[in-house]
């Protein structure tokens, strides 16, 4: 691209040496500590077009954000900039179509409580903070996945800035093929995405989940757990189930949302009830904006310094499997506290085909989550470690990985992210980004490469 001058920055500006720098280079992983050379939290759609071009005419590399929440940190970048549109929360619902168009630096549960106080609901997530552009481009694990599928499945139409600044349209009727690899493809690989038109869904009190045990008692409850993420179970639940392990607290959790009454919840959990000896039930009722209070309180949701990963499982797991799974669960490292987050999938999200969309992991069980943090600086090469030969320990009831869990250590990511789908992901690359100006470690290469 050529320019006569120099473009100009729009939107609110951070350089270096600013007050606000220090907390606006911040990833929510703290264990990445990056130096932009320039941060712009774009207000419209202009901002970001205009820092496009400001990027390519300096020749600096771009990092695009939205909550932060890249798991290795990818969203910042050392000398380049960050064009942000965690500003950009606009919703506008449209109740005759049953539509919501909103921009993209919308956080997760803020789109909940927004059309939640409609009585109005697009599944996005379980965690509270990140935000609605890299859930939905990665694929969005929700509390309502098996009813009504992922993120990206309730997706209808995307604006976006490309590499040249231009602003795109892609929907089933136009840009199909773009739109196809923004569902599933991961955040900042073909642009930035600056609004979403999502189909919302009807929702008002739902039956709550929340059931927890001492540790001891994991075998028995994730043999029971596991079925309920089987295609023969009501989908109408979409269970989780919590394994915790720290000097602070020990724990088992399962919680769940079920559209239906709690009678009809409790029955179908009378088999999980039954598994070991839980120490605390909640089965009830209640508005759905209260649930999602619920199931945010065993989240993180301030910065920590933590490594993750997520692949997923297929299969039930065998009694080798959940013997695995006790011996790293019992063996957290020095100053970390870990974790692993099993989601139940399946229902809607299997229904949709594998190649129908970028996301390929349609018919898996549940998604696991191995997660540690640390308290001490001491424990990261400890807490990463554990997270790496976990993964290793369980590949043989494991496959692929989460899109939105990057974990640069794994070297064949093409496979394990998108399988079958990775070269037609290259060959969409190749058209809408030739030049292959959003990039990054990990990030989809043009096919001409």
């Amino acid at each position: 691209m050529s320019y006569c001058k120099e473009p100009e920055l729009t939107g609110r500006i951070v350089f270096p040496g600013k007050p606000q720098y220090s907390a606006a280079r911040q990833e929510f992983n703290s264990f990445f500590n990056k130096f932009p050379l320039v941060i712009v939290y774009a207000q419209e759609t202009q901002d970001v077009i205009n820092a496009v071009h400001w990027a390519r005419y300096r020749d600096v590399p771009i990092r695009v954000r939205s909550g932060g929440h890249s798991y290795e940190g990818l969203s910042v970048v050392d000398a380049g900039i960050v064009i942000d549109v965690s500003d950009m929360t606009q919703t506008e619902v449209d109740h005759e179509c049953g539509t919501v168009k909103v921009q993209t630096g919308l956080r997760n549960f803020a789109l909940y409580r927004k059309l939640g106080s409609e009585g109005l609901v697009v599944p996005s997530g379980v965690c509270a903070t990140p935000g609605i552009a890299g859930v939905t481009l990665g694929g969005g694990h929700s509390i309502l996945s098996r009813p009504w599928g992922l993120t990206l499945d309730n997706l209808l139409e995307l604006e976006m800035v490309d590499a040249n600044g231009h602003v795109l349209h892609a929907s089933a009727d136009h840009n199909a093929d773009l739109f196809w690899a923004s569902r599933g493809g991961g955040g900042g690989n073909f642009g930035i995405c600056t609004s979403f038109l999502f189909r919302t869904h009807r929702i008002d009190n739902v039956g709550f989940a929340d059931i927890r045990w001492d540790l001891q008692d994991l075998e028995s409850v994730l043999q029971v757990w596991q079925y309920y993420t089987t295609p023969c179970v009501d989908e109408r639940l979409t269970p989780t189930l919590l394994l915790l392990s720290g000097a602070q607290e020990s724990s088992l959790i399962m919680q769940g949302v079920f559209l239906g009454s709690a009678k009809e919840l409790r029955y179908l959990l009378n088999p999980l009830l039954k598994a070991g000896s839980p120490r605390k039930v909640t089965i009830e009722e209640i508005p759905w904006l209260d649930a999602v209070d619920r199931i945010a309180s065993s989240q993180p949701e301030s910065p920590l310094p933590f490594k993750s990963v997520g692949p997923y499982l297929y299969n039930l797991l065998p009694d080798e499997g959940i013997t695995t799974i006790r011996l790293f669960i019992d063996a957290p490292p020095p100053s970390c506290t870990v974790s692993v987050f099993l989601h139940g999938l399946g229902g809607a999200v299997a229904r949709v085909p594998n190649d129908a969309t970028a996301y390929f992991y349609r018919k898996a069980l549940s998604n696991m989550s191995i997660f540690a943090t640390w308290s001490a600086p001491e424990g990261a090469a400890l807490g990463i470690r554990w997270v790496e030969e976990f993964r290793w320990a369980m590949q043989h009831y494991t496959k692929g990985v989460y899109v939105n869990t990057t974990d640069l250590s794994i070297k064949d990511w093409p496979n394990a992210y998108y399988s079958c789908n990775f070269e037609r992901l290259t060959q969409i690359k190749a058209k809408y980004d030739p030049e292959n100006v959003f990039n990054f470690p990990q990030s989809i290469p043009p096919s001409n490469c």
